[in-house]
């Protein structure tokens, strides 16, 4: 039989039970700190879908005044340089530019190119088309 001292190891049991609840604690922090990383990436997936069909919204309104000319000034108002961003019902904005065939961001071969940028709570998308 062995002749232990249990006398002076009354602390060690509290001592393993701190020193197990720290290392849970930080599995479970880095744990949740990764989860609302994640979170937070998903609600951004879900600006950048709003911002990129807002920029949609953009080219769409530009071909449909192209093909009816008589609708009201207002709805041109959007597509020039010094023109404010045009809202959309769910606060998302768009902004288009037209150029012509040769200009800074349309080649020669097209005759026009349409870019349109989508914003959606600090996430933007664009897109662009050339004829």
């Amino acid at each position: 039989m062995s002749n232990i001292n249990y006398k002076n190891k009354k602390g060690i049991s509290v001592l393993y039970v701190v020193f197990i609840a720290s290392i849970l604690l930080a599995i479970g922090l880095g744990i949740s700190g990764i989860l609302i990383q994640q979170i937070k990436t998903l609600g951004e997936i879900g600006h950048s879908v709003a911002a990129f069909y807002a920029a949609d919204s953009g080219i769409e309104r530009v071909l449909m005044a192209w093909q009816a000319p008589e609708l009201e000034p207002d709805y041109y108002s959007c597509y020039s340089l010094s023109s404010p961003a045009c809202s959309l019902a769910n606060g998302a904005t768009y902004r288009v530019f037209v150029f012509k065939g040769g200009d800074e961001d349309c080649s020669l071969e097209f005759t026009f190119c349409i870019k349109s940028i989508g914003t959606y709570k600090k996430t933007s998308r664009a897109i662009k088309i050339n004829y």
